[in-house]
């Protein structure tokens, strides 16, 4: 028999890792009363990161297919933090920017939350994080390139 101790695999770990940061991104937005999810926080940060992105650009970016994209800017759409735009040169494709209350948001939150986020990397000096960086950015670019 194949001694395998899955709790203690580096795959097992960085999935509980990643729904334990959604799920503590999500309390902080509840906390604030604010009515944004974990995923539509990111891809508000991508927008505001570009200047007016394709959604083809975010669908790439965030490894999320285009009907989820889509759905998600739909929700940060009605919510007034992002605005689309039908691309004058193809008009089959649409840009999107951060609105005035989307800036808004991440000017008031931004700081509280990377705070917030630090208590998580407690017992860790900037090294262990740079490599901690480093090495899942290996392991995102083998996985993309499978």
């Amino acid at each position: 028999m194949i001694q395998y101790e899955l709790e203690e695999t580096a795959g097992f770990l960085i999935y509980r890792v990643g729904r334990l940061l959604r799920f503590k991104a999500a309390q902080f937005f509840r906390e604030r009363n604010l009515e944004i999810t974990p995923e539509q926080w990111v891809l508000l940060l991508q927008i505001a990161e570009k200047e007016q992105p394709l959604i083809s650009d975010l669908v790439d970016k965030t490894a999320n297919d285009h009907p989820n994209v889509t759905r998600l800017l739909k929700g940060l759409s009605n919510q007034g933090y992002v605005s689309r735009t039908v691309n004058p040169e193809d008009r089959r494709c649409q840009h999107v920017s951060v609105s005035e209350a989307g800036q808004a948001l991440i000017d008031e939150i931004l700081i509280d939350l990377i705070s917030e986020k630090a208590v998580y990397f407690e017992g860790l000096d900037q090294n262990d994080v740079a490599t901690l960086n480093r090495i899942l950015k290996i392991v995102l670019g083998n996985l993309e390139g499978r």
